[in-house]
């Protein structure tokens, strides 16, 4: 049985069919969204194993191993090489003994695109479409449970809104002036004595607030310290 990590391994970028390629990147970006790794594993199984075996038919370099196809024992595509060599070769040799009308007569037959070996059939990528669909369809039902299970999440404290404003407002420190350490420090000191004040004013926990003006610093002093270097 092949397993998700497996499909992790595969080289996206090889994958000739897009259809393949999307279907391989929206199960990876799935089963990372998913909190419980081992239910997502189980519940894309069946996607895994058709993303893996059509990538494995038809896009084998895509794959982490050195085998062309891991369905095919290693002599057996040695074999397979020697014989596709044999035939370029006699092909090459029987188009020089052509007459030069005949050589380009076939010239002007060969100036399309050669076709690919091989490629998914629709009904294949119809199967893996429908088979993601499923999947899709279980991980939205098990998140919903999951959901109705924990109960509404905790609403952010009025302490935690103030503290996350305050650093939004220094993040908007414009690109020019992010290394210069002055403008740092004043714009540091300016928000620290701003989160203290607006704390002062709402009368709120003067403790509570003494602990997140703390982690302001704190923050803030990781700033100065890294451009001081």
């Amino acid at each position: 049985m092949v397993t998700i990590q497996e499909i992790l391994k595969i080289d996206l970028s090889k994958i000739d069919n897009e259809k393949v390629k999307s279907f391989a990147e929206e199960l990876i970006r799935d089963y990372k969204e998913m909190d419980d790794k081992e239910k997502a594993a189980e519940i894309i199984q069946g996607s895994v194993d058709r993303v893996y075996a059509l990538v494995s038919k038809y896009s084998p370099e895509a794959l982490p191993s050195g085998v062309e196809n891991p369905c095919d024992d290693v002599t057996e595509v040695k074999v397979k090489k020697e014989k596709s060599k044999k035939k370029t070769q006699k092909k090459e040799s029987a188009t020089t003994k052509k007459k030069p009308a005949q050589s380009t007569k076939s010239e002007k037959k060969n100036t399309s695109s050669p076709k690919p070996e091989g490629e998914a059939t629709k009904a294949e990528l119809n199967e893996l479409e429908e088979e993601v669909k499923v999947c899709r369809v279980k991980m939205k039902i098990y998140r919903d449970e999951k959901r109705k299970l924990e109960g509404p999440k905790p609403q952010p404290t009025r302490y935690a809104k103030i503290k996350g404003h305050i650093i939004s407002l220094g993040n908007l420190i414009p690109k020019g002036l992010k290394d210069d350490l002055e403008a740092q420090k004043d714009a540091n000191r300016l928000l620290r004595s701003t989160h203290r004040s607006l704390l002062k004013i709402y009368k709120m926990n003067a403790l509570r607030g003494k602990k997140d003006n703390e982690e302001l610093q704190e923050r803030y002093e990781k700033i100065e310290e890294k451009l001081e270097k």
